[in-house]
This record gives C-alpha cells, sequence and structure tokens, in this order.
C-alpha cells in the first residue's frame, strides 16, 4: 500500500470522509473500468457509486498490511458480478444497450465479435465463485502480482495460485467455443499459474 494511502485508510476507519473521498478519487478510473467491464456503459457510473458505497459501508475491514486498491477492486468485482446475477437486470434492455451492443456504423464484423468475446469473459469471470473470481479478475483483468493478492487475501501465493487455477479451468469449460487451442501449449497455463 502506498504510504498516503495507508494514512488515508487509517483516518477514513477513524470515520474522516475527506481521506476517504481522497483514496476514491485516487482509484475512480480503475473502479469505474472495473464496473464496465462487465455491465453496459450505461450502467457503469450506478455500479462504480455501489462499489463506493460498499467500501465506505465496510471500510474497518480494510487490512492496514493489504493494497486499498487491491481491495477497492474487490468490491467493485463483487458489486458488478452482483449486477450481473441479478436476473431482472438481465431480462430489462434498455435502449442504451441496444444502441450500444449494435456498435458503430464503421464498426468490422471482427471488431464486434472480439467485442463480444471480452464481454463474455468479463461476465464468464464474474459468475466464478467469489474466490476464484477475486483472484482471477485481480491477476489478469488488473494485472496485480500473486503476491499482491495474497497479501489482500491474507492467503498463501500457492493458495492464490489454485484459486487462480481452478477459475481457468472453470473458464476453460464456460468458454470452450472460444478457447483455440496453441500447438505445445496448455491452455490454462500462464506465467506463475500451471496447471
Amino acid at each position: 500500500m502506498r504510504c498516503d494511502d495507508t494514512e488515508l485508510v487509517k483516518l477514513a476507519k477513524r470515520g474522516d470522509k475527506q481521506a476517504f473521498a481522497k483514496l476514491c478519487h485516487n482509484y475512480q478510473q480503475r473502479i469505474w473500468r472495473v464496473a464496465a467491464s462487465i455491465a453496459s456503459r450505461s450502467e457503469a457510473e450506478d455500479l462504480a457509486q455501489e462499489t463506493v458505497i460498499r467500501a465506505w459501508c465496510s471500510i474497518r475491514s480494510c487490512r492496514d498490511d493489504a493494497s486499498f486498491e487491491a481491495w477497492i477492486c474487490s468490491i467493485a468485482v463483487n458489486a458488478a458480478h452482483d449486477h450481473y446475477r441479478s436476473w431482472w437486470r438481465r431480462k430489462i434492455t434498455s435502449i442504451d444497450d441496444e444502441a450500444e451492443a449494435a456498435g458503430s456504423p464503421d464498426e468490422t464484423q471482427a471488431d464486434a465479435e472480439r467485442r463480444e468475446s471480452v464481454r463474455r469473459v468479463r461476465r464468464a469471470i464474474a459468475a466464478l465463485p467469489q474466490a476464484q473470481r477475486e483472484a482471477v479478475w485481480l491477476y489478469y483483468i488488473e494485472q496485480f502480482t500473486l503476491a499482491e493478492i495474497a497479501r489482500h487475501e491474507n492467503k498463501s501465493e500457492s493458495a492464490i495460485r489454485n484459486r487462480i487455477q481452478s477459475g481457468l479451468s472453470r473458464l476453460k469449460v464456460s468458454l470452450v467455443d472460444l478457447v483455440t487451442p496453441l500447438e505445445g501449449v496448455d491452455s490454462c497455463q500462464v506465467e506463475g499459474v500451471h496447471p
């Protein structure tokens, strides 16, 4: 955790709203990016706000030795997951979402397919069990190191590696049509994470 984050977290835990606001301001783009990567852009702002509210309500659970950034990103992942799992939100499609799904007039078929594949992968990650979801999301999407995630989760690096591997195995099954095996490479094998 950055030095200024450590002090701001301590102040926020004592009820200092300005310190908490500063922390959220420091990571607002990252929070929004997590929300927008799972939900539609039209709902990302609401999810980002939900993340901040959840974080404020549970600020006392943020460990002093853990990264505030990783902590608030895991809250954002879970807020997005809850949103995605909500049955009524899945059934309602707004006009904005339909326009977004249509893409721009200059977009090629390949661009549209790639965008849809990325959204499917992110939604599949959001559907994983919480421990796997957070580990996979923080490692691959937010690009935290295994050590940072382990510190955040208060687990060993090997435990985080196992969570990631289990998550990748589930993703491989749920996204089988997107998996293109490369000759001599296990599609779940990644640096630091082995089958």
